[in-house]
């Protein structure tokens, strides 16, 4: 009998956005998580064991990202949001708890509000809610950021925890496969999409998540501020990657909240 661990993958091709490469594991309600910017589905390899025990736990390369088809055009978050629910169509999934860290978060966000029947909880993680112009008084470090695709040790160990040689490689093969111009267009994304207004729209139960050493939390105000009824959790001991720098307590943290308790 298979365990619940394994992980599988494969590709859905759509019409619209290609194929997009995706990573399985676990039975039960569907779990859509979202990697960061410049990352892969392989971004959750030690969060998505955890949660397989009680979810059907599926993570994504996000279009012109892993295995994912390249894009050809300017993707707005509302893009990469047809893209999940082609997906999921694609893997008969009705709906799902949908969950993103980072541009994952925004995607998230953008979901919910657009797919409401396809969508049972909204978990959005580290999701940045600086406006246009305040995403452009800081852009020269967006793009020194993104614009260069490998990063050394010590670049990485600014954004997560605990850096070894394997994630390392990971971290920059990932970053490689996406390539310059579709991480800036993920933040162009990201500079044009409006958090706080999508937060709004959603209905469906929710939970924010925050790092606290994590880049994000300054501005939790405007997305708390924009749903009062969501939960709000922070992982004391995270950055912008809680599912690297606590996976075990970031697994605890979904099934309590997805379960309802």
């Amino acid at each position: 009998m298979e365990s619940n661990s394994v992980t599988r993958d494969g590709f859905v091709k759509t019409k619209t956005h290609g194929r997009i490469h995706y990573r399985e594991a676990g039975k039960g309600p569907a779990l859509m998580l979202m990697h960061t910017n410049g990352g892969s589905a392989h971004q959750y390899e030690t969060l998505a064991p955890l949660l397989a025990r009680h979810f059907r736990v599926i993570s994504w390369d996000m279009p012109g990202h892993g295995d994912s088809d390249r894009i050809q055009r300017h993707f707005a978050m509302e893009d990469h949001a047809k893209a999940l629910a082609a997906l999921m169509t694609g893997l008969k999934i009705k709906a799902a708890h949908i969950s993103g860290a980072s541009v994952g978060g925004s995607v998230t966000l953008a979901f919910a509000s657009m797919f409401p029947t396809r969508t049972l909880s909204a978990v959005p993680v580290e999701t940045p809610c600086r406006n246009f112009e305040e995403w452009g008084a800081n852009w020269h470090h967006t793009e020194g950021n993104f614009g260069l695709p490998l990063q050394t040790t010590a670049q990485i160990k600014e954004r997560v925890a605990v850096v070894d040689a394997a994630l390392e490689q990971r971290w920059n093969i990932d970053r490689c496969k996406a390539g310059a111009w579709a991480m800036l267009d993920v933040m162009w994304g990201i500079r044009e999409f409006n958090a706080v207004a999508a937060a709004k729209k959603i209905k469906k139960p929710m939970m924010i998540v925050y790092g606290r050493k994590g880049p994000t939390i300054a501005l939790k105000d405007r997305l708390t501020g924009a749903a009062p009824k969501a939960k709000l959790a922070i992982m004391e001991n995270s950055g912008h990657f809680p599912m690297l720098d606590e996976p075990s307590a970031f697994a605890a943290l979904y099934i309590k909240f997805c379960s309802g308790k």
